[in-house]
């Protein structure tokens, strides 16, 4: 079988059989398919050229070269060493600005608590006098009342004797 182009499907002549396909229909189907096939191959093009622009050129006597042979540069050395003090730096500052944070946030939220804490024993004090005060008020009512009822009933019952 032979590889399917856009000129074989631009020149591919078919038959004709009665009851078969409209030719103008399919004619422009296949001209579609030519259009699509012609676009992929250019982006096909495009992507393989940007791909050569991107990989790095190795000269053939570097290719030739194992690559175990090929040992860093003392600049490349001091340079990774330096990138590695320094990340280490900025992890071990990230670490102790971690640390000052949580303290400071804990910090916060226990005085917070204790903040808390101190209002609501306040507020609870401070319901307990009025409770207190409110017993001491319905006892004195009620002793008041039952004066005022011992009071009444006296007077019905000398009011009773005069009758």
């Amino acid at each position: 079988m032979e590889r399917i182009t856009v000129d074989l499907i631009s020149t591919k002549e078919f038959s004709h059989v009665n009851k078969g396909y409209n030719p103008k229909e399919v004619d422009e189907f296949l001209d579609d398919i030519c259009d699509e096939m012609e676009r992929m191959e250019a982006e096909i093009k495009d992507l393989r050229q940007k791909t050569t622009n991107v990989r790095p050129t190795v000269p053939a006597a570097e290719k030739a070269q194992p690559a175990a042979a090929a040992e860093p540069s003392e600049d490349l050395t001091n340079s990774f060493r330096e990138i590695l003090v320094t990340a280490q730096q900025v992890k071990d500052e990230t670490i102790r600005k971690a640390k000052e944070d949580a303290e400071a946030i804990r910090a916060k939220a226990e005085a917070e608590a204790t903040e808390r804490l101190d209002g609501l024993a306040e507020e609870r004090d401070s319901l307990t006098r009025q409770i207190t005060e409110l017993k001491a008020a319905a006892t004195s009512y009620r002793q008041k009342f039952e004066q005022l009822l011992q009071a009444q009933q006296e007077a019905l019952e000398k009011a009773t004797d005069l009758f």
